[in-house]
């Protein structure tokens, strides 16, 4: 079944016009979140691996999935999520972070935070469908803004690999928050069950490395700006 459901995706993603621009997704936000830990944890388990959504951006295809942080104190550099490439690899993956307006759904959410981030691909030794998989690890330092996000409120993540050769971001077995979204390139997001006939929620982590200042500490630096 995952085979079966992995190749309809492939075929689906073919008979769509191409589209570099990154259109109505790109926002972009300013200034810095404070974070202080793991800010959010979805994270791969191959034995909840479903399948693969296309999401490259010659294709204009988007994947999203719903989060809330859970405490106030958080900064946070990196993303992880994982990846098949059916092509070459990617060096950027496309991220918008949206507001949702209280209907759980990302049609109407708003924009607060979009750019393209640096990434690097490391082979995490699993396989599936005859290809290997990639935990891609995406370094916000290295953008022009960083996100502004606050504790307790319903946010959108919204996901594209920046290439021209097709490639998927990986989902698992649905039951955190939400479902799983695609946008096939018209700009509608169609949930994940209605597109392909499975409840999913996408793999991925928010993470930090800038532990080794005490909150107390990091508090009084941001005073002298």
């Amino acid at each position: 079944m995952k085979l079966f459901i992995f190749a309809l995706v492939i075929v689906a993603a073919s008979v769509f016009a191409v589209d570099a621009d990154l259109g109505n997704r790109h926002a972009e936000g300013n200034g810095m979140v404070s974070i202080d830990g793991l800010v959010y944890s979805q994270t791969y388990d191959y034995a909840e691996l479903i399948s693969g959504y296309s999401n490259y951006g010659a294709g204009d295809r988007w994947v999203c999935d719903d989060f809330e942080l859970s405490g106030p104190e958080y900064y946070f550099d990196y993303i992880y999520v994982w990846m098949i490439w059916t092509g070459s690899m990617g060096s950027t993956m496309n991220f918008v972070f949206s507001e949702d307006n209280g209907d759980s759904d990302p049609n109407t959410s708003t924009d607060v935070w979009g750019e393209a981030v640096p990434c690097t691909n490391e082979f995490t030794g699993d396989t599936n469908w005859g290809y290997d998989i990639y935990k891609t690890t995406c370094n916000i330092n290295e953008t022009d803004t960083w996100p502004e996000l606050e504790f307790g409120t319903h946010y959108w993540f919204e996901t594209q690999a920046d290439v021209t050769d097709n490639c998927f971001i990986l989902v698992g077995t649905w039951g955190v928050l939400s479902y799983t979204w695609y946008n096939d390139g018209s700009g509608v997001w169609v949930r994940s069950d209605i597109m392909f006939g499975e409840g999913t929620d996408m793999f991925f982590d928010f993470y930090y490395s800038w532990n080794i200042l005490e909150s107390s500490t990091w508090a009084d630096i941001k005073t002298l700006f």
